[in-house]
């Protein structure tokens, strides 16, 4: 028998190379993920920004994408006010006022507002990471003088460069150089302009899912992924508005001497804000929608003696407590509800009501082809229909649970608009 060979004689050839799997390590050496991310912030930002004109609190009816800023906000009276948004690592330290990247966004809103002069409002630095701040017992002055937000408040309330007073006015002459303006020039700016701290960058896609889009009327009830979804195809409108793609086919017509229509390039930078914002889900097909006023009378309380009597000749006697909690808790739920969006009842409980009175109604003409009691058999079916309902037309019924809907199956059954059985003489209700 052969001796086995010694490992430490190996040569280089007879070892088998560790094959490593891609697919399994990420490559921190590549920055193109990340500068994708960073692109796709300044995107998710301009849906914050329409957000906020549709809710009334910023008075804008359009965004122009990557037009000569990240995004110039057209107002109603036909101003703009600019938006730079810088994403930086919070690790690398707060903004401070001799930051590359800040001086140079002054110095772009510097170009904007001589360009443009009064068509120009106002100014807004944004980003994830914080500004520095100095605190009022700091006996550093020369960083109290280049902190953003100080910096910015005392030449606010100075109208000449001869107002500005230490610490800030080394700051501001030392800005004044960077930038190669005028001081009245750059004074003017900056009375225009102010800071902002956006979301952070690892959170910004659920910040925008489930703090922004939930403000809109046309949101307010849809599941997380439907807002994911709707974030997406915004997020992908204001990509292609912020680049050069171009699919109007007036752009093979139109002269470049002398041209008779409009630029095509610059028309697809325009976002009209009431146009993007319309969630339509996605189909053209409308919502079926149940008019009138419901007849569930919320607070009323739960009939219990009717149910249990209901349940008890349907063969669910030990299904009342299971029923009963959840016709109490949908009760509470809804009242809670009324006061959380009180602009969308009574039409909503109106919606939820028909919803599961139809699929009750459905459930036992089935089960009633059976020979009694059938209420086991319909319990089951009505509970699958009504947890297909609460998944699939969770915007219809305000984006309810199934155990709301199974509740509201309890309070129908106690009103007696649901039997389980056949029918029968009941004895007067007891209302607990």
């Amino acid at each position: 028998m052969d001796e086995p060979a010694d490992a430490s004689s190996k040569g280089k050839d007879d070892i088998a190379p560790v094959v490593a799997d891609p697919t399994q390590r990420r490559n921190t050496t590549d920055p193109g993920d990340a500068t994708s991310r960073n692109y796709r912030y300044q995107h998710a930002y301009g849906i914050i920004i329409m957000v906020a004109a549709d809710r009334g609190v910023r008075p804008y009816v359009a965004i122009w994408c990557e037009h000569h800023e990240d995004f110039l906000a057209q107002r109603s009276d036909n101003v703009f006010d600019g938006y730079q948004i810088k994403t930086s690592r919070p690790e690398s330290g707060a903004w401070k006022l001799t930051d590359g990247e800040l001086t140079k966004s002054i110095g772009r809103f510097l170009d904007l507002v001589e360009a443009f002069g009064d068509k120009i409002g106002d100014l807004f630095f944004v980003s994830n990471k914080d500004f520095d701040r100095v605190t009022p017992e700091s006996k550093n002055e020369r960083q109290r003088g280049r902190c953003p937000g100080l910096f910015l408040k005392h030449v606010k309330a100075c109208s000449a460069r001869s107002e500005i007073a230490a610490p800030f006015d080394s700051a501001f002459d030392e800005l004044q150089a960077t930038c190669g303006c005028s001081p009245e020039q750059l004074i003017a700016v900056l009375h225009r302009m102010d800071l902002v701290v956006g979301p952070s960058r690892g959170e910004f896609d659920a910040t925008i899912s489930n703090e922004h889009l939930p403000q809109l009327d046309d949101c307010r009830s849809l599941t997380p992924d439907q807002l994911n979804a709707f974030r997406d195809d915004l997020v992908a409108l204001i990509h292609r508005a912020s680049s050069l793609q171009v699919t109007d086919p007036i752009r093979h017509l139109r002269p470049l001497v002398a041209p008779r229509d409009g630029d095509p390039a610059l028309a697809a930078k325009k976002i009209v804000i009431a146009d993007a914002l319309r969630y339509d889900g996605g189909s053209a097909t409308p919502d079926f929608r149940y008019p009138g006023d419901p007849k569930l009378d919320l607070g009323a309380g739960l009939k219990s003696d009717v149910l249990e009597q209901k349940f008890d000749a349907a063969g669910l006697k030990e299904d009342i407590e299971y029923i009963s909690e959840r016709a109490r808790a949908a009760e509470y739920n809804l009242l809670e509800d009324i006061m959380r969006r009180p602009e969308r009842f009574p039409a909503l409980l109106r919606q939820i009501e028909q919803r599961v009175h139809g699929e009750l109604s459905e459930a036992y003409l089935r089960a009633r082809q059976q020979t009694a009691p059938f209420g086991p058999a319909m319990l089951i079916d009505a509970q699958d229909r009504l947890r297909r309902v609460a998944a699939d037309d969770a915007a219809i019924i305000g984006g309810h649970s199934y155990d709301c809907l199974v509740g509201v199956a309890g309070l129908l059954t106690g009103e007696c608009r649901v039997w389980w059985s056949p029918r029968f003489p009941l004895n007067p209700p007891v209302v607990t």
